[in-house]
């Protein structure tokens, strides 16, 4: 599963899109790496794309998934009859604030030296999107949710940014709900995580859908946090920094959050007590839970329920 998909799940997405354009003409793109992310669909034709661990590929309907710092190149084929289009689209899966785009570094498209990539290359990276990838099946739905990226980039009309970053997460649903249903398929194009990276990363996925279980079944905060020394075997700073990597907070500052956004629901869903509500998010202590529920709301969990259900 490639791991904006999980991360999606856990943490915050406020995609901004830096550039999107659509062409009707043939491509020769010279070797070069990205600051930001790019997706290029393959609305006609089809062609090669190069990366330092081989060539690669694509034909209309083909989704490639490009992230930062990795060196590649691409190539139309110049005898596809159908034609040739791509729609692209440059974005920050989180605002940023670097201008430049891109870099090129080699002369004409073809196959990669890995000697060009300078050293700033090497230090790009990005978790939700570690390696270039392919997606393929995608549809008429993608295509048309990426036009729409295009087009709002390209109209100078009201709320035009809300419109770019509504349409953005809707595309993100999309590609990350097709690829949890089977619906797409992904291939990885370029390998920049080693063996026990890609464990530790997969043991903290399942960490974290435990804490949710947990949460759900209103396990104790204390259990939930320190639950990783028998389910995690790797060092504590090891553990901390991967956590905070996919949730972007640390593992109890995550189960706290989790159980403050239950207790918000319980208010507004249910006629149940603010003890009884603290109880079910695994709190014994209703006054704790209350003086958590107000750092995190800025009012007292009765006051939060009188606010949003007045007049209901």
């Amino acid at each position: 599963m490639l791991p904006f998909v999980q991360l999606a799940q856990f943490r915050e997405i406020r995609p901004c899109v830096r550039f999107a354009h659509y062409t009707d003409f043939p491509l020769e793109v010279p070797s070069r790496y990205i600051r930001d992310h790019e997706f290029i669909l393959v609305d006609k034709g089809r062609g090669v794309l190069y990366t330092e661990s081989g060539s690669h590929a694509y034909e209309e309907g083909s989704l490639l998934m490009i992230p930062p710092g990795v060196l590649h190149s691409f190539r139309d084929d110049p005898d596809a009859s159908s034609g040739y289009a791509h729609w692209a689209i440059h974005f920050d899966w989180e605002p940023r604030s670097e201008e430049e785009l891109l870099q090129i570094v080699g002369e004409e498209a073809g196959p990669i030296r890995p000697d060009e990539a300078p050293g700033e290359a090497e230090s790009l990276g990005s978790v939700w999107l570690p390696n270039l990838a392919r997606i393929d099946g995608g549809g008429e739905e993608i295509r048309r949710l990426i036009g729409s990226v295009v087009e709002a980039f390209r109209e100078d009309r009201p709320f035009r940014m809300l419109e770019l970053q509504s349409v953005m997460l809707r595309l993100l649903l999309a590609l990350a709900e097709g690829l949890r249903d089977g619906r797409l398929t992904h291939a990885l194009l370029s390998d920049r995580r080693t063996k026990a990276e890609s464990k530790g990363r997969a043991d903290i996925t399942d960490y974290i859908l435990k804490i949710h279980d947990a949460v759900r079944d209103n396990a104790n905060a204390g259990d939930i946090h320190n639950r990783w020394r028998e389910d995690v075997f790797f060092s504590a700073s090891h553990f901390h920094r991967l956590f905070k990597e996919q949730t972007g907070l640390a593992p109890l500052e995550y189960a706290t959050k989790l159980r403050m956004e239950k207790g918000a629901r319980l208010l507004l869903g249910t006629k149940l007590s603010v003890q009884e509500i603290a109880f079910a998010c695994g709190y014994e202590d209703s006054k704790y839970f209350s003086r958590l529920f107000r750092q995190r709301e800025g009012m007292s969990p009765r006051q939060y329920r009188e606010h949003f259900l007045a007049g209901k």
